[in-house]
């Protein structure tokens, strides 16, 4: 499915509302089947927190899958695309921009600690109607402390502005099992081999294979959490057998990807 075929249903937005005494904003979200909020932008920073079901979410500074128990991290006025090609549970926390300015500058995907995580259910339990000098505010002190201890997740995909390097990024989005050389990739974007050898090292700094294993590793994980098998996940992705994307995927998340999706929630 097209990613811009999508519906978008149109979240409540607590983007845009500037209250420095209301540090955090939050919201309990389900999105049903396949949607997408459209690229946008907000004053107050963002996080997404799939707590079922998994988000891609595509900025100017790259691409990240955010599967559950992940969240990702948007600072105030970035354009960010959101969308996903299942139903998806989510908790959207909204940080005013007076408080962001110590928190990370560009956005990240973020491992969500045990305490991060009751901090935001406990948010979207009180609600955003709260005084400045309520348990709700003093709550929001402490997430903010804890966003400041935030570490980075390995769902990372970075993306180029050079026009020729992006649309060899685009073609092998649209097919990671695509197995054309790198030559016969620049040729199409309409580049030499060194030309955009180096490009990749200075958009991305990776390597074009390196690169293409993080594509891999994240639309795995995007397939494994809508029920794809692995081996059809394996071949889809372009692998020669479903063992050998299982030691890939074994060498990258340091688990099997049956282990990986037995750890996930489901509902019910």
């Amino acid at each position: 499915m097209n990613v811009d075929d999508l519906p978008d249903p149109s979240p409540v937005d607590f983007g845009h509302v500037v209250d420095r005494q209301r540090p955090v904003l939050s919201y309990l979200w389900h999105g049903k089947g396949p949607h997408r909020a459209a690229a946008h932008r907000h004053e107050r920073a963002q996080i997404v927190y799939p707590t079922q079901g998994a988000y891609w979410v595509a900025t100017p500074q790259g691409n990240w899958l955010v599967p559950a128990n992940q969240a990702v991290w948007i600072p105030p006025n970035i354009h960010h695309d959101v969308f996903s090609h299942d139903s998806v549970t989510a908790l959207l926390l909204f940080v005013d921009i007076a408080y962001a300015d110590t928190l990370p500058q560009s956005c990240i995907a973020v491992r969500v600690s045990p305490l991060l995580r009751e901090l935001l259910n406990k948010a979207v339990a009180y609600g955003n109607d709260y005084p400045p000098d309520g348990p709700a505010a003093r709550l929001a002190q402490v997430m903010l402390d804890e966003l400041n201890q935030m570490t980075a997740a390995p769902f990372f995909l970075p993306m180029s502005r050079d026009r020729r390097l992006l649309r060899m990024m685009k073609a092998l989005l649209d097919n990671p099992a695509d197995e054309r050389g790198f030559a016969a990739l620049a040729k199409d974007a309409g580049a030499s081999v060194r030309t955009l050898a180096r490009l990749f090292r200075r958009d991305t700094g990776m390597t074009f294979p390196q690169w293409k294993a993080q594509l891999r590793l994240i639309q795995a994980i995007d397939r494994l959490g809508q029920g794809t098998p692995v081996t059809q996940v394996a071949f889809d992705l372009g692998y020669s057998s479903a063992s050998a994307f299982i030691y890939m995927f074994r060498q990258k998340m340091g688990v099997t990807p049956g282990e990986y999706i037995r750890a996930q929630p489901h509902d019910g």
